[in-house]
């Protein structure tokens, strides 16, 4: 039987798959690919909530630019926990390609959110958000090409 930490070690983060995994695993009677993924979609979850949180504090002390940017922002972010929904039915079917798609599409939410504070010269009060789901999203799709296509 797999450990979390020797399947993340096949991901681009292994330390954050296993960080974000790890405290579920009890949770499975079974550790494979595909159940640290689950794990993954549950944490990417999560951790979309607290961004959408976190814009909603970030947006108070903004200047009027940055509140428009971090509205963008939280729409993307609500796109991405729609994407995450897809992926949770795309795992239960075991559609690698599905899962792998959602993923790049989530990854490329966190993207548009960076580049729209660049255009305006702003700091992107959610950068450490939008670094740490981007990798998450890396993580998904490494573990979707471990339960195959």
């Amino acid at each position: 039987m797999s450990t979390v930490a020797e399947i993340c070690r096949g991901t681009s983060f292994p330390d954050l798959c296993t960080n974000t995994a790890g405290k579920q695993a009890a949770r499975y009677p079974i550790v494979d690919a595909y159940t640290v993924l689950q794990m993954q979609v549950d944490a990417f979850s999560k951790r979309t909530a607290a961004a959408r949180a976190r814009v909603e504090k970030e947006s108070l002390t903004a200047s009027p630019a940055a509140r428009t940017v971090l509205q963008l922002c939280d729409r993307l972010y609500e796109d991405v926990e729609d994407n995450l929904g897809a992926c949770r039915r795309a795992i239960g079917f075991r559609d690698a390609v599905t899962i792998r798609a959602t993923m790049g599409m989530a990854a490329q939410d966190m993207q548009n959110c960076d580049e729209q504070f660049r255009q305006i010269g702003e700091k992107n009060p959610m950068e450490r958000f939008d670094e740490s789901l981007g990798n998450m999203a890396e993580i998904c799709r490494s573990l979707s090409n471990m339960i195959g296509a």
